[in-house]
């Protein structure tokens, strides 16, 4: 008798490794590679050498392997499940590309970041010829719903970076506004990849809504994570100086729960906090000062928590779908994005 396949041990295992979840997907991820490259083979020259060099960047590509496998849930098999992950990686490459020219970065992924290499002109009309060409793809659905969606979600994580904009260096910034600056950047796009999948299977609208309710609970444990290790990370892996988000002004979660305290420890955070937004440096003596602080008073604690807590959450949504390799893979998701050191 044969070895069971990776499907059957999935439904055997109840904790899929990640190299079995990305196994399930292995295939179709290739293909979503392939129309991410053959979609930048532009006439024109420029678009063609900064396509290039976006896609040898590579990425986790965390978004079209959601797509992907809800798309399994739900039992699509049309070929649209890899047109969309290619579409939903361009829109989340294009807000990259945005962000890296806003914040002045000179890496990204450990090499020099498109707008340290091609300048901010041609970068940004770069980041708008994705979201163009995103759209332009996405039409080859032929949905509607799946077109308003992808401008929703667009709209909403321009309003996001905007409202970054605004709150640089806000050492006041509330939870409630951190909270929903996390949903408009970063959650609106996972809930979209998960939500997209339903749609193109035409699932009811209540698992529609719970797979965008799973997506939304996954990308607010990604990006609490995220926000941590930018402090507690190792810079070679993240591939990025380590406190580069605060040296840019942005507040974080477990430094807000900080800072909200009466005590000679919030006070020396907020010294610290000001310190390395004014000095820029990326070894700025300030950060390893201010890393623990937030360690000793368990602000880093009580953020993982926080994290830990909306991946339970997404596991739930998953309860009114049939079990399956695709369930069991997309349930242990969340955990290995609470555990990743990048």
């Amino acid at each position: 008798m044969s070895a069971p396949g990776r499907a059957e041990r999935l439904l055997q295992d109840p904790a899929p490794t990640s190299g079995e979840i990305q196994d399930l997907v292995a295939p179709r991820l290739a293909a979503v590679e392939a129309l991410f490259r053959e979609n930048l083979a532009s006439p024109v020259r420029i678009v063609r050498e900064i396509g290039s060099f976006l896609a040898e960047g590579g990425g986790k590509r965390v978004r079209p392997t959601l797509h992907l496998l809800s798309a399994d849930l739900v039992g699509y098999r049309g070929p649209h499940a890899v047109l969309l992950a290619a579409v939903l990686e361009y829109i989340h490459s294009a807000t990259l590309i945005h962000d890296d020219i806003i914040d002045e970065a000179a890496t990204r992924r450990g090499r020099p970041s498109v707008n340290r290499r091609w300048g901010n002109n041609l970068t940004v009309l770069f980041g708008d010829y994705l979201f163009a060409k995103a759209m332009e793809m996405a039409l080859q659905a032929g949905s509607l719903r799946i077109m308003e969606r992808l401008a929703e979600v667009t709209l909403r994580m321009a309003e996001g970076e905007m409202l970054q904009t605004r709150y640089a260096g806000n050492l006041d910034l509330t939870e409630a506004e951190y909270l929903d600056l996390v949903e408009r950047k970063t959650a609106a796009l996972f809930a979209c990849c998960c939500e997209t999948a339903g749609i193109l299977a035409g699932v009811d609208a209540e698992r529609e809504r719970a797979l965008r309710r799973y997506g939304r609970h996954v990308g607010m444990a990604f990006q609490i994570v995220d926000d941590l290790l930018d402090m507690t990370g190792n810079a070679e892996r993240l591939g990025k100086p380590a406190g580069s988000d605060l040296r840019e002004g942005k507040v974080t979660l477990a430094l807000i729960d900080l800072l909200g305290a009466s005590s000679p420890a919030a006070a020396r955070a907020r010294t610290l906090a000001r310190g390395v937004m004014d000095d820029g440096r990326p070894d700025a003596p300030e950060c390893a000062e201010l890393t623990d602080l937030l360690r000793e008073s368990g602000a880093l604690k009580r953020a993982q928590v926080r994290a830990q807590q909306h991946a339970a959450q997404a596991v739930t949504e998953l309860a009114t779908f049939a079990d399956g390799p695709a369930k069991r893979a997309l349930a242990a998701v969340p955990d290995f994005l609470l555990t990743r050191d990048r």
